[in-house]
C-alpha cells in the first residue's frame, strides 16, 4: 500500500515538474520568437518590399524625364502593383506545382546539395510571396480605396469566409507562428484541399484556388486591418516615411501576443468537450492572434523605418535589410518563416500559436523522463 502511494506521489511530482518545464520552454519560445525571429522576419519583408518599390515601375526622378512625358503617379502605382501581383502569382503557382517533385528529387541527394537547393527554393518562394502581397496591397488601395466603410466590409467579409472555410489560423504570423528549416516543412503540402500531383487536374485546380482565392483573402484581411488602424492609430504607411513610430501598435501587438499565448495554453488544458464552448473560444483566440500579429508587424516595421541604419541611402538600407534578414534567419534555422504561408486547417492542429523552437530539442528528453502510471 505504501509502495503504491509512494509511486503515485512520485508520478504526480514528475508530471508537475514536466508541466512547469513545458511552461518555461513555452515562455522561452515566445521570447525568442518575439524578440529575435519576428524583427528579423519584418526586416526581410521591409527590405524586399521597398526594393520592389525601386525596381518595379519606380517614380521618375526629378529631371530624368520631361514633365509632360512622365506617367501619372496613379498609373505608375497601378502598373507597379499589377506587375508585382502577376509575377508573384505566376512564380508561386509554378513553385507550388513543382514543390512535390523538387522535394522528392532533393531527398535522394547529399545533405549539402539538399540544404543548398532547399535554401534557394525558399528564397525564391519568399521573394515571390513579398511581390504577390505587395501587388495585392497596392491594387486594393488604388481600386477599393481606404474609406472606413470599404475597409470594414473587406475585413469582415474576408475574415468570415476564412472562418467559415475553417482556415483562420492561416492569418497568424510571427511572433505567434514560426516554421523551422526542415526538408518536410519547406516542401510540405500547403494547399487548401491538400491534393497531390497524383490527383491530376484536381491538383492544378487546388493550387490555383489556393493562390487566387484563399491567399488573397489572407492579404485582404491584413491590408484592411492595417489600413483601418492607420485611421485611428499612429499612421504607418508601407514604403513611406512617417513622422512617428507606431508605439501604440507595438505595445498592443506584443500585449495581445502574450495574451493569445496564455489563452491558447489554457484552452488546450480545458477538460470540457462541449463544442459550443471550445469552438467559439478557439476562434476568438485565433482572431486575437491575427490582430496581434498585424500590430507587431506595424510596430516593428515603423521602428525599422526610423532606427535601422537611418544614415544610409535608402537602396543600401533595403538591400542590407533583405540580406541580413534572410541570412540571420538561416543561421538560426527558421528561414522558412519568411515564406511559409501554407494554409492551416483547423482539423490539423488544435493550437492557434505555433512557436515551438526550444521545445523541439527537448521533446525527446521529456518523453524519456515520462513515468508510466502503473496501477
Amino acid at each position: 500500500m505504501y509502495s503504491k502511494l509512494d509511486s503515485q506521489t512520485t508520478q504526480t511530482t514528475t508530471m508537475g515538474v514536466l508541466r512547469t518545464k513545458d511552461w518555461l520552454l513555452c515562455l522561452a519560445d515566445f521570447l525568442w520568437s518575439a524578440v529575435v525571429i519576428a524583427p528579423l522576419v519584418v526586416l526581410y519583408w521591409r527590405g524586399s518590399w521597398d526594393l520592389l518599390d525601386d525596381l518595379v515601375y519606380p517614380p521618375e526622378k526629378e529631371g530624368s524625364i520631361k514633365l509632360e512625358d512622365a506617367p501619372h503617379p496613379a498609373i505608375q502605382k497601378q502598373m507597379s502593383g499589377l506587375v508585382c501581383y502577376l509575377v508573384g502569382l505566376f512564380i508561386r503557382i509554378t513553385l507550388d506545382l513543382s514543390k512535390f517533385h523538387v522535394g522528392e528529387f532533393l531527398r535522394t541527394k547529399s545533405k549539402y546539395i539538399r540544404l543548398s537547393c532547399s535554401w534557394v527554393f525558399n528564397a525564391v518562394y519568399a521573394l515571390a510571396g513579398v511581390s504577390f502581397w505587395r501587388g495585392v496591397w497596392f491594387l486594393m488601395r488604388l481600386d477599393i480605396g481606404v474609406g472606413t466603410l470599404q475597409l470594414l466590409v473587406v475585413l469582415c467579409g474576408s475574415l468570415s469566409v476564412l472562418i467559415f472555410t475553417k482556415v483562420p489560423k492561416s492569418l497568424i504570423s510571427s511572433p505567434l507562428a514560426i516554421s523551422l528549416d526542415k526538408h518536410e516543412v519547406t516542401f510540405q503540402n500547403g494547399t487548401f484541399f491538400r491534393k497531390t500531383p497524383e490527383a491530376g487536374c484536381w491538383f492544378l485546380i487546388d493550387v490555383i484556388f489556393t493562390n487566387l482565392v484563399i491567399r488573397q483573402l489572407i492579404v485582404f484581411c491584413w491590408w484592411s486591418l492595417w489600413s483601418l488602424e492607420n485611421q485611428f492609430l499612429l499612421k504607418n504607411h508601407i514604403g513611406m516615411a512617417d513622422f512617428d513610430v507606431s508605439y501604440d501598435s507595438l505595445l498592443m501587438g506584443y500585449a495581445g501576443a502574450m495574451l493569445s499565448l496564455c489563452l491558447d495554453k489554457l484552452i488546450q488544458n480545458m477538460t470540457t468537450t462541449k463544442l459550443y464552448i471550445v469552438k467559439p473560444a478557439a476562434t476568438m483566440i485565433t482572431v486575437l492572434a491575427f490582430f496581434s500579429s498585424v500590430n507587431v508587424w506595424r510596430g516593428v516595421w515603423s521602428m525599422l523605418d526610423h532606427y535601422f541604419l537611418p544614415t544610409l541611402d535608402t537602396d543600401e538600407n533595403y538591400i542590407i535589410g533583405h540580406m541580413a534578414g534572410i541570412v540571420a534567419l538561416t543561421a538560426i534555422m527558421v528561414a522558412n518563416t519568411i515564406s511559409n504561408d501554407s494554409i492551416v486547417l483547423d482539423s490539423e492542429t488544435e493550437d492557434a500559436v505555433n512557436i515551438g523552437y526550444w521545445r523541439q530539442s527537448s521533446r525527446k528528453e521529456e518523453q524519456e523522463e515520462m513515468v508510466p502510471i502503473i496501477e
